[in-house]
């Protein structure tokens, strides 16, 4: 999810918590979800707070399993998987820098855990993490913060599923890259072409969050390129070209006071 900076969050959160080194999950501020959180709650948490590097396509929970963790993504893309009845593979959801995975004061993972790119993720002991919570009221805050802004992510998909139209939901992925991970799909403005988007999963992990094939996926993407939508440089990469007509094809336009509510929401993660 996108993170503003507020005014006077501009030093790195090591030199936040007096440059403790061995708070290595704190290192990156801008996908960190408790960048707001008081120095001394910092080091609590970077206290019991493990890193670990996953590679692709590695299982970080299976699916009713209870692993005793809880964390966020730091980097690459973590995608929530479910087995259907025919055995076909189901993504559920995406989980980006700055999102959450874990059931606090709950039970078993209802989905599969596993990592779409490379990833590195920052875990805490479930029960040491509860302790914290319940004697924190600023962390209960962000936390409820970040589940928020994950439930408006998840209305949004659900419209963009909506969609029977392979093209459309295209586009509104294009569109939900572009409006929620900006920061992660490397989204840059070239004033004279367009916006410059790179794909953070493979085709085939798109094909499966769209519910559609990946040769519909190609085929949806040159259909948009035909219509001078979009340009297609790699496989990957796409310059952006319309981004209302996007927009207007899958049904995510969004009206002014909901893009007014939507940067309030980001406003209110960043301030204490």
């Amino acid at each position: 999810m996108m993170r503003g900076a507020a005014s006077g969050m501009d030093k790195s959160l090591d030199d936040r918590v007096g440059g403790d080194r061995k708070v290595t999950c704190f290192g990156r501020s801008e996908s960190l979800p408790f960048q707001t959180l008081s120095p001394e709650l910092l080091v609590a948490l970077g206290a019991i707070g493990r890193p670990k590097t996953l590679a692709c396509d590695e299982v970080l929970v299976a699916a009713g399993e209870q692993p005793g963790i809880v964390g966020f993504v730091m980097d690459g893309v973590l995608r929530m998987e479910k087995t259907l009845i025919d055995g076909q593979r189901q993504i559920v959801g995406l989980l980006v820098a700055g999102d959450m995975f874990g059931r606090v004061f709950d039970g078993a993972f209802p989905f599969s855990v596993e990592a779409a790119t490379e990833c590195e993720i920052c875990s805490f002991p479930k029960t040491r993490f509860e302790t914290l919570l319940e004697g924190s009221p600023e962390l209960e805050r962000v936390l409820l913060l970040n589940q928020l802004n994950e439930l408006d992510s998840a209305r949004e998909w659900l419209g963009l599923l909506a969609n029977h139209r392979t093209i459309d939901k295209v586009a509104g992925f294009l569109v939900f890259l572009h409006r929620r991970w900006a920061h992660l799909a490397e989204t840059r403005k070239q004033p004279e072409l367009g916006t410059l988007i790179d794909l953070p999963i493979s085709r085939l992990d798109m094909a499966e969050a769209l519910g559609t094939r990946t040769e519909g996926i190609s085929r949806a993407f040159h259909a948009l390129q035909d219509r001078k939508l979009i340009t297609i440089v790699t496989p990957y990469r796409f310059v952006i070209h319309d981004f209302d007509e996007l927009e207007r094809m899958s049904g995510l336009s969004e009206s002014e006071s909901e893009i007014d509510a939507r940067a309030a929401m980001r406003a209110a993660h960043t301030l204490r």
